[in-house]
């Protein structure tokens, strides 16, 4: 079985299905996070001091201390999602601010296994109209946003970049990069820009493989000097439309 994945111009109507994307996508980050956070030296610190107030003060026994450490995952595991689920309502919000956004839109069988599909990315401009008026199955299964960079130059800011899981390892992500980058290039636009995470090693890659260039890293303070997030900076230089 085949299907194919268009990437073509986002539009109105597809706000609420890029806004659940970006949430699934946050949320596949949520385990890595925990992981990263759990572990600080922060966490660490709030656990003991913790320990210590309830010990010589309230007189908790050594056993009861031990509930110390359940308590911690299970705080630590819901500041994720919370902190996980308000990014991804800023990033829906940002995407109606945006100089032009791309889906990918997935045109084929209902339910079926994306692992089992011969997929082909092509771009709305390569297909026939007749192609496009047949009657088939849709869903989008991609996203990514093109605003104006905050800065000296005319740039451009890509950000948002989403795929659904079952659709991972399939060019989606690579095809609506490539798609951002032809729009700023035939808007004159002087560059690209974007961020990474840590926590995000697929999209790390995916600039790396398409040839965006390091620009650096920095830390991002969550909670003080303690707690960070390392984040690295890519950008693409675009030859003048």
């Amino acid at each position: 079985m085949s299907c194919e994945i268009m990437i073509r111009r986002a539009r109105p109507e597809d706000w609420e299905a890029r806004a659940e994307l970006l949430k699934s996508a946050g949320a596949t980050h949520q385990r890595d996070a925990f992981f990263s956070f759990f572990f600080q030296e922060l966490t660490l610190q709030a656990g003991v001091l913790c320990g210590a107030v309830l010990f010589i003060f309230c007189g908790v026994s050594l056993r009861g201390l031990c509930l110390l450490v359940p308590a911690a995952v299970v705080i630590v595991m819901l500041a994720v999602q919370i902190v996980h689920q308000g990014l991804a309502t800023k990033h829906a919000q940002d995407i109606r601010k945006e100089m032009v956004g791309f889906v990918a839109e997935m045109r084929g069988l209902l339910f079926a296994d994306p692992q089992k599909l011969t997929v082909t990315v092509v771009f709305e401009q390569e297909l026939q109209q007749s192609t496009l008026n047949k009657v088939v199955h849709t869903q989008i299964v991609g996203t990514v946003s093109l605003s104006e960079y905050w800065g000296d130059g005319h740039r451009g800011w890509l950000h948002a970049l989403a795929v659904h899981p079952k659709w991972w390892r399939r060019g989606v992500g690579r095809a609506l990069v490539q798609a951002s980058r032809a729009y700023a290039e035939t808007e004159g636009l002087e560059s690209l820009e974007a961020i990474a995470s840590e926590l995000q090693p697929a999209a790390l890659a995916l600039l790396r493989s398409a040839g965006w260039e390091s620009r650096g890293w920095y830390h991002r303070r969550l909670c003080g000097a303690t707690l960070t997030l390392m984040l690295s900076r890519f950008g693409k230089n675009l030859a003048y439309a």
